[in-house]
C-alpha cells in the first residue's frame, strides 16, 4: 500500500497524483493538501521503532509524503528542546508553560522543516529551481536547502526585508531581488515567475508539502510530552503553515491513536497586521487584507495570507483562537524572554507569550493547562529590533573607579 493517496483541492475536491507538482487547483484555484494513509503508515512504523532513529524531524519520515527516502535533503533540522519554563512560567503565573526553542534550528528558524521537505520533494521530482517570496526566514531557509540539494534558488524579498536576512540568504548562493512593495507583492510576482518558468513555487501553504514538513512539530512535541498532548499550541502567524501543519500533526496522532486528546490551536498576529485576528473575531469566512502592514515584528507582516482557509478550519477545529497584540506587548515578551528564560528570539517568535499573557489575564487560559509556545526565530537576524529596545551601553574611561561609579550608580565621566 502506497502512504500518499493523492493531493486534494480543499475546496471543490478536485484530486491530483502525488507525483504532480500542484500549487493551485486547476479547477477552482484553491490551495491542495496531501491526502496520507494512515493504515499503511500504522503498518510501517511504531513509536518503538522510532526510538531506533535520530532525533530529527526525519525521524517521523513515513508521515511526510516522499516516495523516494534516498532524495532526502537534511541539514539536521528538528528535534529542537523542548523546555519547562520556570521563571517566566513563574512570572505569568502559569504552572506549565513550555517553549518548543524552533529558532535553534540550522538556520535560526522553524522555516527550515518546511525547507527540507520542499528540496526534498524538488529533488524527487526533478525540479531544477525553487521561487520563493520571503520576508526573511523562509527564504534563507529555502537558500541553504537548495544549496545543499544542488538546486538554484530564486528569492523576492519586500523593500522590509531586514538586510541581515538578505545577507544570510545571498551567502548560499541564492539569487535574491528586493521588490519595491509589500510581501504580497513579492508573493504575486514569484507566483506568475513560477509559473512561466516551470520552477517549484515554494510560497507557504500554496507549496503543501511545506506544511507537511511543518507538521513534524507537533509529533515531537508530543514525543517529548511521553506521547501526551499540551492543552495548548500558541504560534505566531503571517501565512500560518506551521500552525495549519502542527493541526494536521496533532489530528495524525489521534488518528493512529498515538495521542489520546486533541490540541487547541491558538494563533497571535500584531495589531499591524491581523487579517486573520479580526476575521476570525468576527465570524467571518473572508478576510481584508491589510495594504501597508505595520509592526515590529516583520516576520508575521502579511496582508493577505493565502493560509487562511486552512488557518482558520484547523483553529475551528481544534476550539482554539486567534489573538491580535500590540507591538508594545510584542516588545515586552521580548525582553521577558530574554530576562527570564535566556532565549534571544526575535519579536515574531516572542508574540506567543504575549498571546499566552493576554489570554491568562482575560481568563481565556487556565493557569493549570499545559501550553506550549513555539519559539519561532533566533534575534540576531534582527539586531536592529534589539538596539532600538535596549539602547546604547554604558561607556566609561579606562580605569577600575569609573567602573566603580557606574556600578554604584554615580554618573560616569
Amino acid at each position: 500500500m502506497s502512504r500518499v493517496i493523492c493531493q486534494r483541492c480543499i475546496k471543490c475536491g478536485a484530486e491530483y497524483s502525488p507525483s504532480e507538482l500542484v500549487n493551485f487547483c486547476s479547477k477552482c484555484g484553491s490551495v491542495v493538501e496531501f491526502q496520507l494513509n494512515y493504515d499503511a503508515i500504522a503498518s510501517t512504523v511504531n513509536k518503538g521503532k522510532l526510538q531506533l532513529r535520530d532525533f530529527n524531524m526525519w525521524r517521523y519520515r513515513e508521515f511526510i509524503p516522499i516516495e523516494d527516502f534516498s532524495k532526502i535533503v537534511s541539514l539536521g533540522e528538528g528535534g529542537t528542546p523542548l523546555i519547562r519554563s520556570r521563571r517566566l512560567g513563574r512570572e505569568l503565573g502559569l504552572k506549565n508553560l513550555y517553549l518548543k526553542l524552533d529558532y535553534l534550528n540550522p538556520t535560526g528558524s522553524f522555516k527550515d522543516r518546511g525547507a527540507s521537505a520542499a528540496a526534498s520533494r524538488a529533488l524527487e521530482l526533478k525540479i531544477s529551481t525553487m521561487v520563493g517570496f520571503s520576508t526573511g526566514n523562509a527564504g534563507v531557509a529555502q537558500a541553504a536547502y537548495a544549496a545543499a540539494a544542488g538546486l538554484a534558488s530564486v528569492v523576492f524579498v519586500p523593500k522590509t526585508a531586514s538586510l541581515e536576512k538578505i545577507a544570510s540568504m545571498m551567502i548560499y548562493g541564492s539569487k535574491v531581488i528586493v521588490v519595491n512593495g509589500t510581501f504580497d507583492d513579492a508573493g504575486r510576482i514569484a507566483r506568475e515567475v513560477s509559473k512561466k518558468m516551470g520552477w517549484m513555487y515554494n510560497g507557504g501553504v500554496i507549496n503543501p508539502i511545506r506544511q507537511e514538513g511543518k507538521k513534524t512539530l507537533a509529533y515531537e512535541i508530543c514525543e517529548q510530552l511521553n506521547w501526551n498532548a499540551p492543552d495548548w499550541y500558541v504560534q505566531a502567524v503571517g501565512v500560518g503553515t506551521a500552525a495549519i501543519g502542527a493541526h494536521k500533526g496533532f489530528t495524525e496522532l489521534l488518528k493512529i491513536g498515538w495521542i489520546n486528546d486533541k490540541v487547541k490551536i491558538g494563533c497571535v498576529q500584531a495589531e499591524g497586521c491581523a487579517p486573520m485576528a479580526r476575521a476570525f473575531k468576527a465570524g467571518l469566512e473572508e478576510i481584508e487584507p491589510v495594504v501597508r502592514p505595520k509592526t515590529v515584528a516583520s516576520a508575521i507582516a502579511v496582508g493577505n495570507p493565502a493560509g487562511w482557509p486552512l488557518l482558520r478550519r484547523a483553529v475551528i477545529e481544534s476550539g482554539g483562537t486567534i489573538e491580535a497584540v500590540s507591538d508594545d506587548e510584542i516588545l515586552e515578551a521580548y525582553r521577558l524572554l530574554a530576562k527570564f528564560e535566556g532565549i534571544y528570539a526575535e519579536p515574531a517568535g516572542a508574540a506567543p507569550i504575549a498571546f499566552v499573557k493576554k489570554l491568562l489575564n482575560e481568563g481565556y487560559i487556565d493557569a493549570s493547562e499545559v501550553i506550549v509556545c513555539v519559539i519561532s526565530g533566533i534575534g540576531l537576524k534582527d539586531t536592529k529590533t534589539t538596539l532600538d529596545v535596549v539602547g546604547e551601553p554604558m561607556r566609561i574611561s579606562a580605569d577600575v573607579e569609573s567602573a566603580l561609579k557606574v556600578l554604584q550608580g554615580a554618573p560616569s565621566q
